[in-house]
């Protein structure tokens, strides 16, 4: 994702609050049933990357006037909570429709680092003890944050050494509660890079406020894009038994 010029694409403190009303509706109503969607829903009040298109839903045809109703969608690869693929930012990587489906259906860790003022560090995620192959999804104080403004530029992120860290535990998919993985004001992206470079997979602005830490199932996959360097995701979070369910 390339920050452009912010002034012009951030949208009104009430835009944000009705996205706001509907997430938590949305969260509440999962838990009840013990599937929690995790994903921003995506309309034309969405919190955008400054710079990307803002996401329409236009008719095509009509009940009314054709008989039936179809639409056209126009969006960018990174709306809402969305998969980058390693194409995103590194040379030849592969492309949406060329990913290892396995790495974004399976067992998933949510930790939660909300007391982390400053971007995280090695030393904030050595407590956890990853392994080889886990999925990681980080709660950070990102999610203590109500959505009064379509985007805010102090989000919590990776530092480089922390990413060099998961690149180092060997894990397969890392997941965060903000729009990216960098820090605003990254340059060189170094953070994607070097994940997506290890062929690490991130999924960006998952919606975790009131998701308490654990082991959960994780369903978030992508539209089959042909040569797509990112996708929007309905990403599901399910109780770990789901998919993996204990020996009778």
């Amino acid at each position: 994702m390339r920050p452009k010029l912010a002034s012009s694409c951030i949208a009104s403190r009430n835009r944000g609050r009705a996205v706001w009303r509907k997430t938590v509706a949305m969260e509440i109503n999962s838990l009840m049933h013990g599937v929690i969607d995790i994903s921003l829903p995506i309309g034309p009040d969405t919190p955008i990357w400054p710079g990307d298109p803002r996401p329409t839903l236009r008719p095509v045809t009509t009940l009314e006037r054709d008989g039936v109703q179809a639409s056209e969608l126009v969006l960018g690869t990174h709306t809402g909570t969305h998969l980058d693929a390693p194409r995103h930012f590194i040379p030849g990587g592969r492309t949406i429709d060329q990913l290892d489906l396995t790495a974004l259906v399976g067992l998933c860790r949510v930790i939660e680092v909300v007391s982390v003022e400053a971007h995280l560090s090695p030393a904030d995620l050595r407590q956890f003890q990853l392994q080889p192959g886990d999925r990681v999804l980080l709660k950070t104080r990102n999610s203590r944050r109500s959505a009064t403004h379509a985007f805010a530029f102090d989000f919590t992120a990776l530092t480089p050494s922390a990413a060099d860290y998961l690149c180092e535990q060997g894990v397969r998919l890392v997941g965060i509660d903000g729009p990216s993985i960098d820090v605003w004001n990254a340059g060189d992206f170094p953070c994607h890079k070097r994940l997506l470079g290890d062929d690490i997979l991130i999924v960006e602005n998952l919606v975790l406020r009131y998701v308490v830490p654990g082991l959960y199932g994780l369903i978030a996959t992508p539209l089959n894009i042909t040569g797509a360097d990112g996708c929007p995701v309905r990403a599901l979070l399910t109780p770990a038994q789901f998919l993996c369910p204990s020996p009778t």
